[in-house]
């Protein structure tokens, strides 16, 4: 039985996003609702996942509100553990997902289209690289991710005591956060293309 090992690439990009994910609120909170509305936390997460896979998304999402509430105190508590859910979430279905839209998309394509010139197709990855195959993981992770952090704020609420207007409250964060999802919509996929040219030139 063989062992499945993230390689040493895949390591040290997983550690730096991890980083990233626990040093970008620390910017963005110097603003009002800067974080709230930004989310900077969830964009390592995305990019962890659609570039290195569901593993390193899962230890990105799960592993940045932990190890920044453990450093900085932020998140607490409450909004810690909802967080570790929701960008767990992210990380894992933009990793699942983005292969599988990739060869939907790529079955679609005329035969001889697949891979044309100036394909980004890695030497082990899917069939084609697509911006829209991105994009498509990148919204169904949003939809999924956000669901699982509603659903775990109503859940622990009354484990900790919390009134009935927190779930009105968790409705009026995810919101604020609709600006932070149209930034990432636009974002992610440039940053995502950015770094898989770096890694095959």
């Amino acid at each position: 039985m063989t062992e499945r090992r993230l390689p040493t690439a895949s390591i040290t990009g997983t550690a730096l996003l991890l980083a990233m994910g626990v040093a970008l609120p620390l910017v963005f909170h110097a603003f009002p609702l800067g974080g709230r509305i930004f989310l900077p936390m969830h964009l390592p997460t995305f990019v962890a996942g659609l570039v290195l896979g569901p593993l390193s998304g899962l230890i990105v999402g799960a592993g940045s509100p932990l190890v920044s509430a453990m450093i900085t105190g932020r998140p607490p508590v409450f909004y810690m553990v909802p967080m570790v859910f929701e960008l767990a979430t992210y990380g894992v279905v933009a990793g699942l997902l983005r292969p599988r839209f990739e060869s939907m998309i790529a079955r679609r394509r005329p035969t001889g289209a697949t891979v044309g010139v100036g394909s980004t197709r890695p030497e082990h990855g899917p069939p084609a690289r697509s911006t829209a195959g991105v994009v498509s993981a990148l919204i169904v992770a949003m939809a999924a991710g956000r669901a699982v952090w509603l659903l775990t704020v109503v859940w622990l609420a009354p484990f900790i005591g919390i009134e009935a207007r927190t779930v009105a409250l968790a409705l009026g964060a995810l919101g604020a956060g609709w600006i932070g999802a149209a930034i990432q919509v636009a974002l992610v996929p440039t940053v995502v293309r950015a770094i898989e040219r770096l890694r095959i030139t």
